[in-house]
């Protein structure tokens, strides 16, 4: 009976043991355990890695963005574009037919047109920090910085809306392309 308990406190014990001491003095955990704080990559604006996988801090990219319109991550059926608008700029009056658009205020102050003509904007809303716009497909919207400081957004479009890799980095250079196109 002696040998069945020495085998059974061996079974129970041994492995605890081996966890406990892997967990405390193997340098690989401490190293796994910083690895996740620091920053996966840095955000390079000018280029989209879109088909490619890619983590990023959110916020941080979108609060780091200086371009009016930039598409970092353009997939077969999703796109990720980072938006800053000056006080007074606008995300102008627009429709998509095929797709809905989520987009997310960072920092900042702005209004939200929508509606199922453009000359009816009755869906009037005001957002700032940490709030979400939703636009259906096929519902006219605008959205404008009505704050002093800068408008900070990332939007997310699926399917794609913008040519991978798009970056307008002024107001008028998008106008200019949205012209042109």
């Amino acid at each position: 009976m002696k040998r069945k308990h020495l085998f059974l406190i061996m079974i129970l014990f041994v492995p605890l043991f081996l966890i406990s001491s892997c967990q405390n003095g193997n340098p690989e955990n401490t190293v796994a355990e910083t690895a996740i704080d620091e920053p996966v990559s840095s955000i390079d604006y000018n280029e989209d890695l879109g088909g490619e996988p890619w983590v990023l801090d959110i916020e941080e990219a979108t609060l780091g963005n200086e371009n009016y319109r930039v598409a970092n991550w353009t997939g077969k059926y999703l796109q990720l574009v980072f938006m800053t608008l000056k006080p007074g700029e606008v995300i102008d009056l627009e429709m998509h037919d095929g797709h809905d658009q989520f987009i997310r205020v960072e920092e900042g102050e702005a209004r939200v047109l929508m509606g199922k003509s453009e000359d009816d904007l009755s869906f009037d809303k005001e957002v700032s920090d940490d709030w979400s716009i939703l636009v259906p497909a096929g519902y006219w919207h605008k959205v404008e910085n009505i704050g002093t400081t800068e408008l900070k957004v990332y939007t997310l479009y699926g399917p794609p809306e913008h040519a991978k890799g798009t970056l307008h980095k002024t107001y008028e250079e998008a106008a200019e392309a949205h012209h042109d196109h």
